[in-house]
């Protein structure tokens, strides 16, 4: 918007100043403008729109926009804000470029660099006013059809007026309720309270509710709610008295009364610690058995922060968690240490859940936690044993498998040693020896790339489409040989997955060889690519022999194998693997229908 500048000299150095001042108002919603010695100078897009001025009224007089009716009182604002003081804000008539009329809030200012220039705020009432009216209409038809009784009580407690929803309500009718008093119909142990709280309403003048039980035409009582205001009529003390029924809320009170005292109970015997805190994580509540858990007397934690019983070293995991709860996430349970009173820490297992008002505020956080100290000891204990079986299972399993060649080897040279030199049976027992040594190295490799896989492999991002084609490639010969046909069903792409390159392909190898090895009278193996936003999974489907239920729940156990030849290694090998790349093997399988295995790798970022 241009400020005019067609000023004296004089004038410059103001209107220049008023220049940098209105710019900060161009972009702001609030109409805002600027008048100096009854001119505008500066008007803003906001009030442009308002006053309709489509054409420049910069430089032009004030009293174009504004009403005969008032421009005396706006000739004494201007001469108040040039005194300096501001004066209170007024509704005015003002008249826009196209002639309307508007009713507007104005708010004036003295502007601090100039005693002859104003700066005015604007807001548009006109819509408001056509609003009240209708208002006004609209409520004429509501209080006539409203559930709520809406009454005028005299300063004598009879009734001067009712809406007729007191029929609706009561029972009784309008008419023959107005000139009676209401207080005779209150509940004999009620009416003593509600009349001394109406005699205090009117002689203190002050707004008072009262909730009391109401006899009804049937003879029944219901609950009101009675909201009562001191008003003047007719120069006399009344009250205009609204009045609700209630009674489904009472009902619903006395029944929520019963389920609290419920929940307290079994708050207060629960082992578990409950907790109530704050937004600024001071207690609310603790239940009881912060005494036996803890040795804390519940009563002394509320008011106080609740860190103040965490180890020192899970604060900040705490208020992590906390955050979480906070932001309206679903974290998963939290381990966390509670000092005890004696001074040693408690581990406890925790879940937080926030407390959310109907305006969708979080009001405070409930915290359930349980001591999980002996649970944690039990499941080491538990886990130590496993190990232990784990490493039983894999040294008797070990020490079968070598057993065996071992014995072998044993024999033959039993044999030789007891002077059987036949030069083709020493060639023959050198050949069984050197396989049994050879099943033995095969059988010491394979564990020990399960214990203890190679450090120098580097992890990097490999097509894995490229990789699964080279390694068919690798094995089409010996798919060959068992009459199996391999089929690709997926497109020649690049598709890359971060991961050690010879370990998914051994991976890779086992599968298939395990798959072929399933169909030694022919078949056909489905490799299938499966791709979502982060991950890949790889099928290998074959129609061979399958694997029964109950040798299904072995595969994978170290030593366990359907080969005739195998050491029931491989898979578990591959499993290992995969499960190092964080990423996920299955074996599903039906005997006689085949088999499927997937392999789940999370895609390069």
């Amino acid at each position: 918007m241009k400020i005019s500048d067609g000023q004296p000299a004089a004038d410059r150095l103001v209107i220049n100043q008023i220049k940098n001042y209105a710019s900060q108002f161009e972009h702001s919603e609030t109409p805002f403008l600027i008048q100096k010695d009854r001119k505008w100078v500066y008007v803003n897009p906001a009030a442009r729109k308002i006053l309709e001025a489509e054409e420049d009224i910069i430089g032009k007089p004030i009293w174009n926009n504004l009403s005969t009716e008032v421009h005396d009182i706006v000739e004494e604002r201007i001469q108040s804000c040039g005194n300096g003081i501001a004066p209170k804000p007024s509704e005015q008539t003002w008249i826009t470029q196209k002639g309307n009329y508007i009713q507007l809030e104005v708010i004036g200012f003295p502007l601090m660099f100039s005693s002859h220039a104003t700066q005015i705020i604007i807001r548009n009432l006109t819509q408001q006013h056509i609003e009240k009216q209708e208002t006004l209409e609209h409520l004429k038809l509501i209080t006539e059809n409203m559930i709520d009784i809406i009454g005028v009580v005299n300063m004598e407690g009879v009734f001067t007026s009712l809406t007729p929803s007191y029929s609706l309500v009561t029972g009784y009718p309008q008419e023959e309720a107005i000139g009676s008093t209401p207080f005779d119909l209150v509940h004999p142990e009620d009416r003593v309270h509600v009349i001394s709280e109406f005699t205090r309403m009117i002689a203190e003048q002050i707004p008072l509710t009262v909730e009391y039980r109401y006899l009804t035409k049937d003879g029944s009582y219901i609950w009101l709610e009675s909201k009562g205001k001191p008003i003047y009529q007719k120069d006399n003390h009344a009250a205009i008295v609204a009045s609700r029924d209630i009674t489904k809320r009472k009902k619903a009170e006395a029944a929520l009364k019963q389920n609290e005292f419920k929940h307290r109970i079994i708050l207060d015997h629960s082992n578990d610690l409950i907790c109530l805190v704050d937004a600024e994580g001071k207690y609310l509540y603790a239940s009881l058995s912060y005494k036996s858990v803890l040795g804390i007397d519940p009563q002394t934690l509320l008011g106080t922060n609740s860190l103040n019983c965490i180890h020192v070293e899970d604060h900040e995991l705490v208020k992590n968690y906390i955050n979480l709860v906070s932001s309206s996430k679903n974290p998963m349970p939290l381990v966390y240490r509670k000092m005890h009173a004696s001074g040693h820490p408690i581990l406890l297992e925790g879940k937080g859940m926030p407390m959310v008002s109907d305006e969708g505020e979080i009001e405070g956080i409930v915290f359930i936690s349980r001591d999980i100290t002996e649970k944690k000891k039990a499941d080491e204990y538990i886990r130590n044993s496993e190990k232990l079986a784990v490493l039983g299972e894999l040294a008797a399993g070990v020490a079968h498998e070598i057993r065996n060649p071992l014995t072998s080897i044993k024999g033959l040279f039993s044999l030789m040693k007891n002077g059987d030199y036949d030069r083709e049976k020493i060639y023959l027992y050198n050949e069984v020896i050197c396989d049994e040594l050879h099943r033995i190295e095969s059988i010491v490799n394979e564990f020990m790339a399960l214990a203890k896989p190679d450090a120098t492999q580097i992890k990097k991002d490999v097509n894995i489409i490229q990789l699964l084609q080279d390694t068919v490639m690798l094995l089409t010969s010996e798919a060959n040989l068992y009459n199996v046909e391999i089929r690709l069903l997926f497109k020649e792409k690049k598709l890359y997955v971060f991961c050690e390159k010879n370990q998914i392909k051994q991976v890779f190898i086992n599968v298939i060889k395990n798959a072929i090895e399933a169909m030694n009278e022919g078949g056909i193996l489905t490799i299938a690519i499966e791709e979502t936003d982060k991950k890949v999974k790889l099928l290998f489907v074959d129609n061979g022999i399958g694997i029964e239920e109950e040798r299904l729940k072995s595969i994978g156990v170290p030593f366990f194998t359907n080969k005739e030849k195998g050491i029931g290694l491989g898979l578990t090998i591959s499993n290992k693997i995969i499960t190092e790349h964080k990423g996920d093997l299955k074996v599903q399988s039906r005997a006689g229908q085949g088999t499927t295995v997937s392999i789940t790798l999370q895609k390069s970022n």
